[in-house]
């Protein structure tokens, strides 16, 4: 019999393994789109390669699959996929303005490295962290050309992007509820790491504490999800047609193997 946690091994492995390939299939000898459209390419293809890796992390470890940490993923996960969209709406420049936003802000953090360095207030490694962050904009763009911009790279709010890319019911019932994670407001922590006092002296204050939780699977699927979605996003726009099946298809293929195998597991146990 397979126990529990060789079934969640095997469930993530083929989740995985299934996210890299469709990945790989996109990426491996990229000849897609115009060739002189050289940063819209490297936007997309970057992107889908930054949601691929997030949706790995949550994935390959079953500890993240809770509230504690998985929201925190998935926030992420979907405001990749807005940007993906938006820019995909006018890709030569948005994802030119997306880029120098981009080296924009890693132009300031390099001015404050030197500040720092300059005022005798950092070591050696700092140093070098400057000077490989300058490098790393001067093999894109001479840093002289290169402006700082300390507003939103849009101009707008991340409600009005899914508004714009026909899309509300993501900002309102995925984004906005992630995001009270990754803010810590009450409406997450409240949930996950309070608990009501017991003794009645107290008016009911909270105290805190950490809530164990099973892994939970559905966080797994809107992983999947969302990898998908910016999947469907890449295809759209380039025209191409996947060889791999879509993560969501992979995700329900070896879904019914895990809670077998989960389920007996747990009746082996009561019996024993």
């Amino acid at each position: 019999m397979t126990s529990s946690s060789e079934a969640v091994a095997t469930f993530a492995r083929s989740i995985c393994q299934n996210a890299t390939d469709n990945l790989f299939e996109r990426t491996d000898n990229f000849r897609f789109g115009d060739g002189f459209e050289t940063t819209t390419n490297s936007v997309f293809s970057a992107l889908l390669a930054r949601q691929t890796s997030l949706s790995l992390g949550l994935a390959e470890s079953p500890f993240t699959w809770s509230g504690h940490i998985a929201p925190l993923i998935l926030r992420s996960m979907i405001d990749l996929l807005i940007t993906y969209r938006w820019i995909a709406l006018e890709p030569q420049s948005r994802a030119a303005e997306y880029v120098n936003y981009g080296l924009g802000s890693e132009k300031l953090l390099t001015a404050h490295y030197q500040s720092a360095l300059e005022e005798g207030g950092e070591d050696e490694s700092v140093r070098r962290i400057a000077e490989a962050n300058l490098a790393w904009i001067e093999g894109q763009q001479f840093q002289m050309f290169v402006e700082v911009n300390l507003g939103s790279w849009t101009g707008k709010s991340i409600r009005q992007m899914c508004v714009e890319t026909g899309d509300e019911d993501l900002y309102k019932f995925s984004y906005t509820p992630f995001s009270a994670a990754v803010h810590n407001m009450w409406n997450h922590v409240g949930k996950w790491n309070a608990k009501t006092c017991t003794n009645p002296m107290h008016k009911q204050h909270s105290i805190g504490v950490i809530h164990e939780a099973w892994p939970i699977v559905d966080f797994v699927f809107r992983a999947c999800k969302y990898l998908d979605l910016t999947l469907q996003e890449f295809d759209h726009f380039y025209e191409y047609e996947g060889k791999a099946i879509s993560p969501t298809d992979c995700f329900n293929e070896h879904i019914e193997a895990l809670s077998d195998a989960w389920n007996g597991d747990e009746t082996h146990n009561d019996v024993s």
